[in-house]
């Protein structure tokens, strides 16, 4: 039985394959990989309760760092066991550090790989995350495509044809295949909270975490929570640098902490709108129906705005204020909602395909 190698390291790597390792385990001789870029129970472990996800059987350890220094002790811990195991092929997700030096270290060994959540673009390059996917494309031998859009920027940027698969979105499968349990998740008791009654809220990307940004972003949600009921599971990246900033946020936003992913599928799927700057919660909303307003100046994730169930509202002050009040009127609101959002199962299965077709191929070779 052919070998593949899957490295995760953080919240929505484990959620994003989540759908994906059970079918791995079953078609392969599957090695799970843990770099401990998460590693919290908040953020980490309980997913793989939810999720009834196996245990690792190796887990690097690395912990917080320097871009640097995180993918350097990565690449160093990944190495010896690539070099022991030899897997027929190496699966990354996304654009972490954990995704850019799992692909460098398969990459450097000859080891086949493949790129799950392939072409998905920002153009913004001072974003770590759009260096780390663009790298992690150009290095791979098979690129899983979740969409139309992400496969044309790969063309363009001169990768060849017959590496790219379109199959979809995992994220999608992940959240429609948990979607009845979350329903009886308890978070909204736990909270007080009505359906319908509340704006959800994530804020953790690291441009947004910024002295340049987080003030005036915090200023905006503070206004807002003078007429909105805004509940905010807090981010520890988040936390951390209001922390240092020395910002606070009005008594009147609930902040709670860290949510599992059914809670978060819950809370999300129960809000009013949701705000966030979440790559996973956009899909992960659509899924749910819920009016998603992305505070950030780009997503990649843009076939979601075209469709019309989302709006980029960016991420100054005036720019949330302003977008927030225009998309929450109920006839803005009410467009959001009643957009069909443009979701497709089985994005598992056609990546399980796509990488046997890959490993059968070089076993031949």
């Amino acid at each position: 039985m052919p070998t593949v190698l899957t490295i995760l390291g953080t919240r929505p790597e484990i959620i994003k394959l989540s759908p994906v390792i059970p079918l791995l385990d079953q078609q392969f001789d599957h090695i799970l990989v843990h770099s401990g870029q998460h590693y919290s129970y908040e953020v980490d472990a309980i997913f793989f309760e939810e999720l009834d996800l196996p245990a690792p059987a190796y887990t690097l350890g690395v912990g917080s760092a320097s871009h640097g220094e995180q993918t350097a002790r990565i690449l160093a811990r990944l190495e010896p066991i690539l070099l022991e195991r030899r897997p027929d092929a190496v699966l990354v997700q996304g654009d972490t550090n954990t995704t850019m030096a799992g692909a460098l270290c398969a990459a450097k060994l000859g080891i086949p790989l493949a790129h799950l959540e392939a072409g998905g673009r920002s153009f913004n390059r001072a974003m770590p995350e759009e260096q780390n996917r663009i790298i992690v494309d150009h290095i791979a031998d098979l690129l899983l495509a979740a969409d139309t859009i992400a496969a044309d920027n790969l063309r363009r940027e001169g990768l060849a044809e017959e590496r790219i698969r379109v199959i979809g979105s995992t994220a999608i499968d992940a959240a429609q295949r948990h979607q009845a349990r979350a329903a009886q998740a308890s978070i909204l008791e736990q909270l007080e909270l009505r359906p319908g009654s509340y704006l959800a809220l994530t804020v953790h990307r690291a441009e947004n975490t910024m002295p340049d940004i987080l003030p005036g972003m915090l200023r905006a949600i503070n206004e807002l929570a003078e007429e909105h009921t805004i509940v905010f599971p807090i981010h520890p990246r988040t936390d951390a640098a209001m922390q240092r900033q020395g910002l606070a946020l009005s008594p009147r936003v609930r902040v709670c902490r860290p949510l599992g992913y059914l809670d978060t599928l819950r809370l999300v799927g129960a809000a009013r709108a949701l705000l966030t700057d979440s790559g996973g919660l956009q899909e992960e909303a659509a899924v749910l129906g819920t009016p998603l307003l992305i505070v950030r100046n780009e997503t990649e994730w843009r076939y979601l705005v075209d469709a019309g169930v989302a709006v980029l509202i960016g991420n100054s002050y005036a720019s949330i204020l302003a977008g927030a009040r225009e998309w929450l009127a109920p006839p803005a609101l009410e467009r959001l909602r009643a957009a069909p959002a443009p979701v497709r199962a089985g994005a598992a299965e056609r990546a399980v395909a796509a990488l046997a077709d890959l490993v059968s191929t070089r076993r031949v070779a």
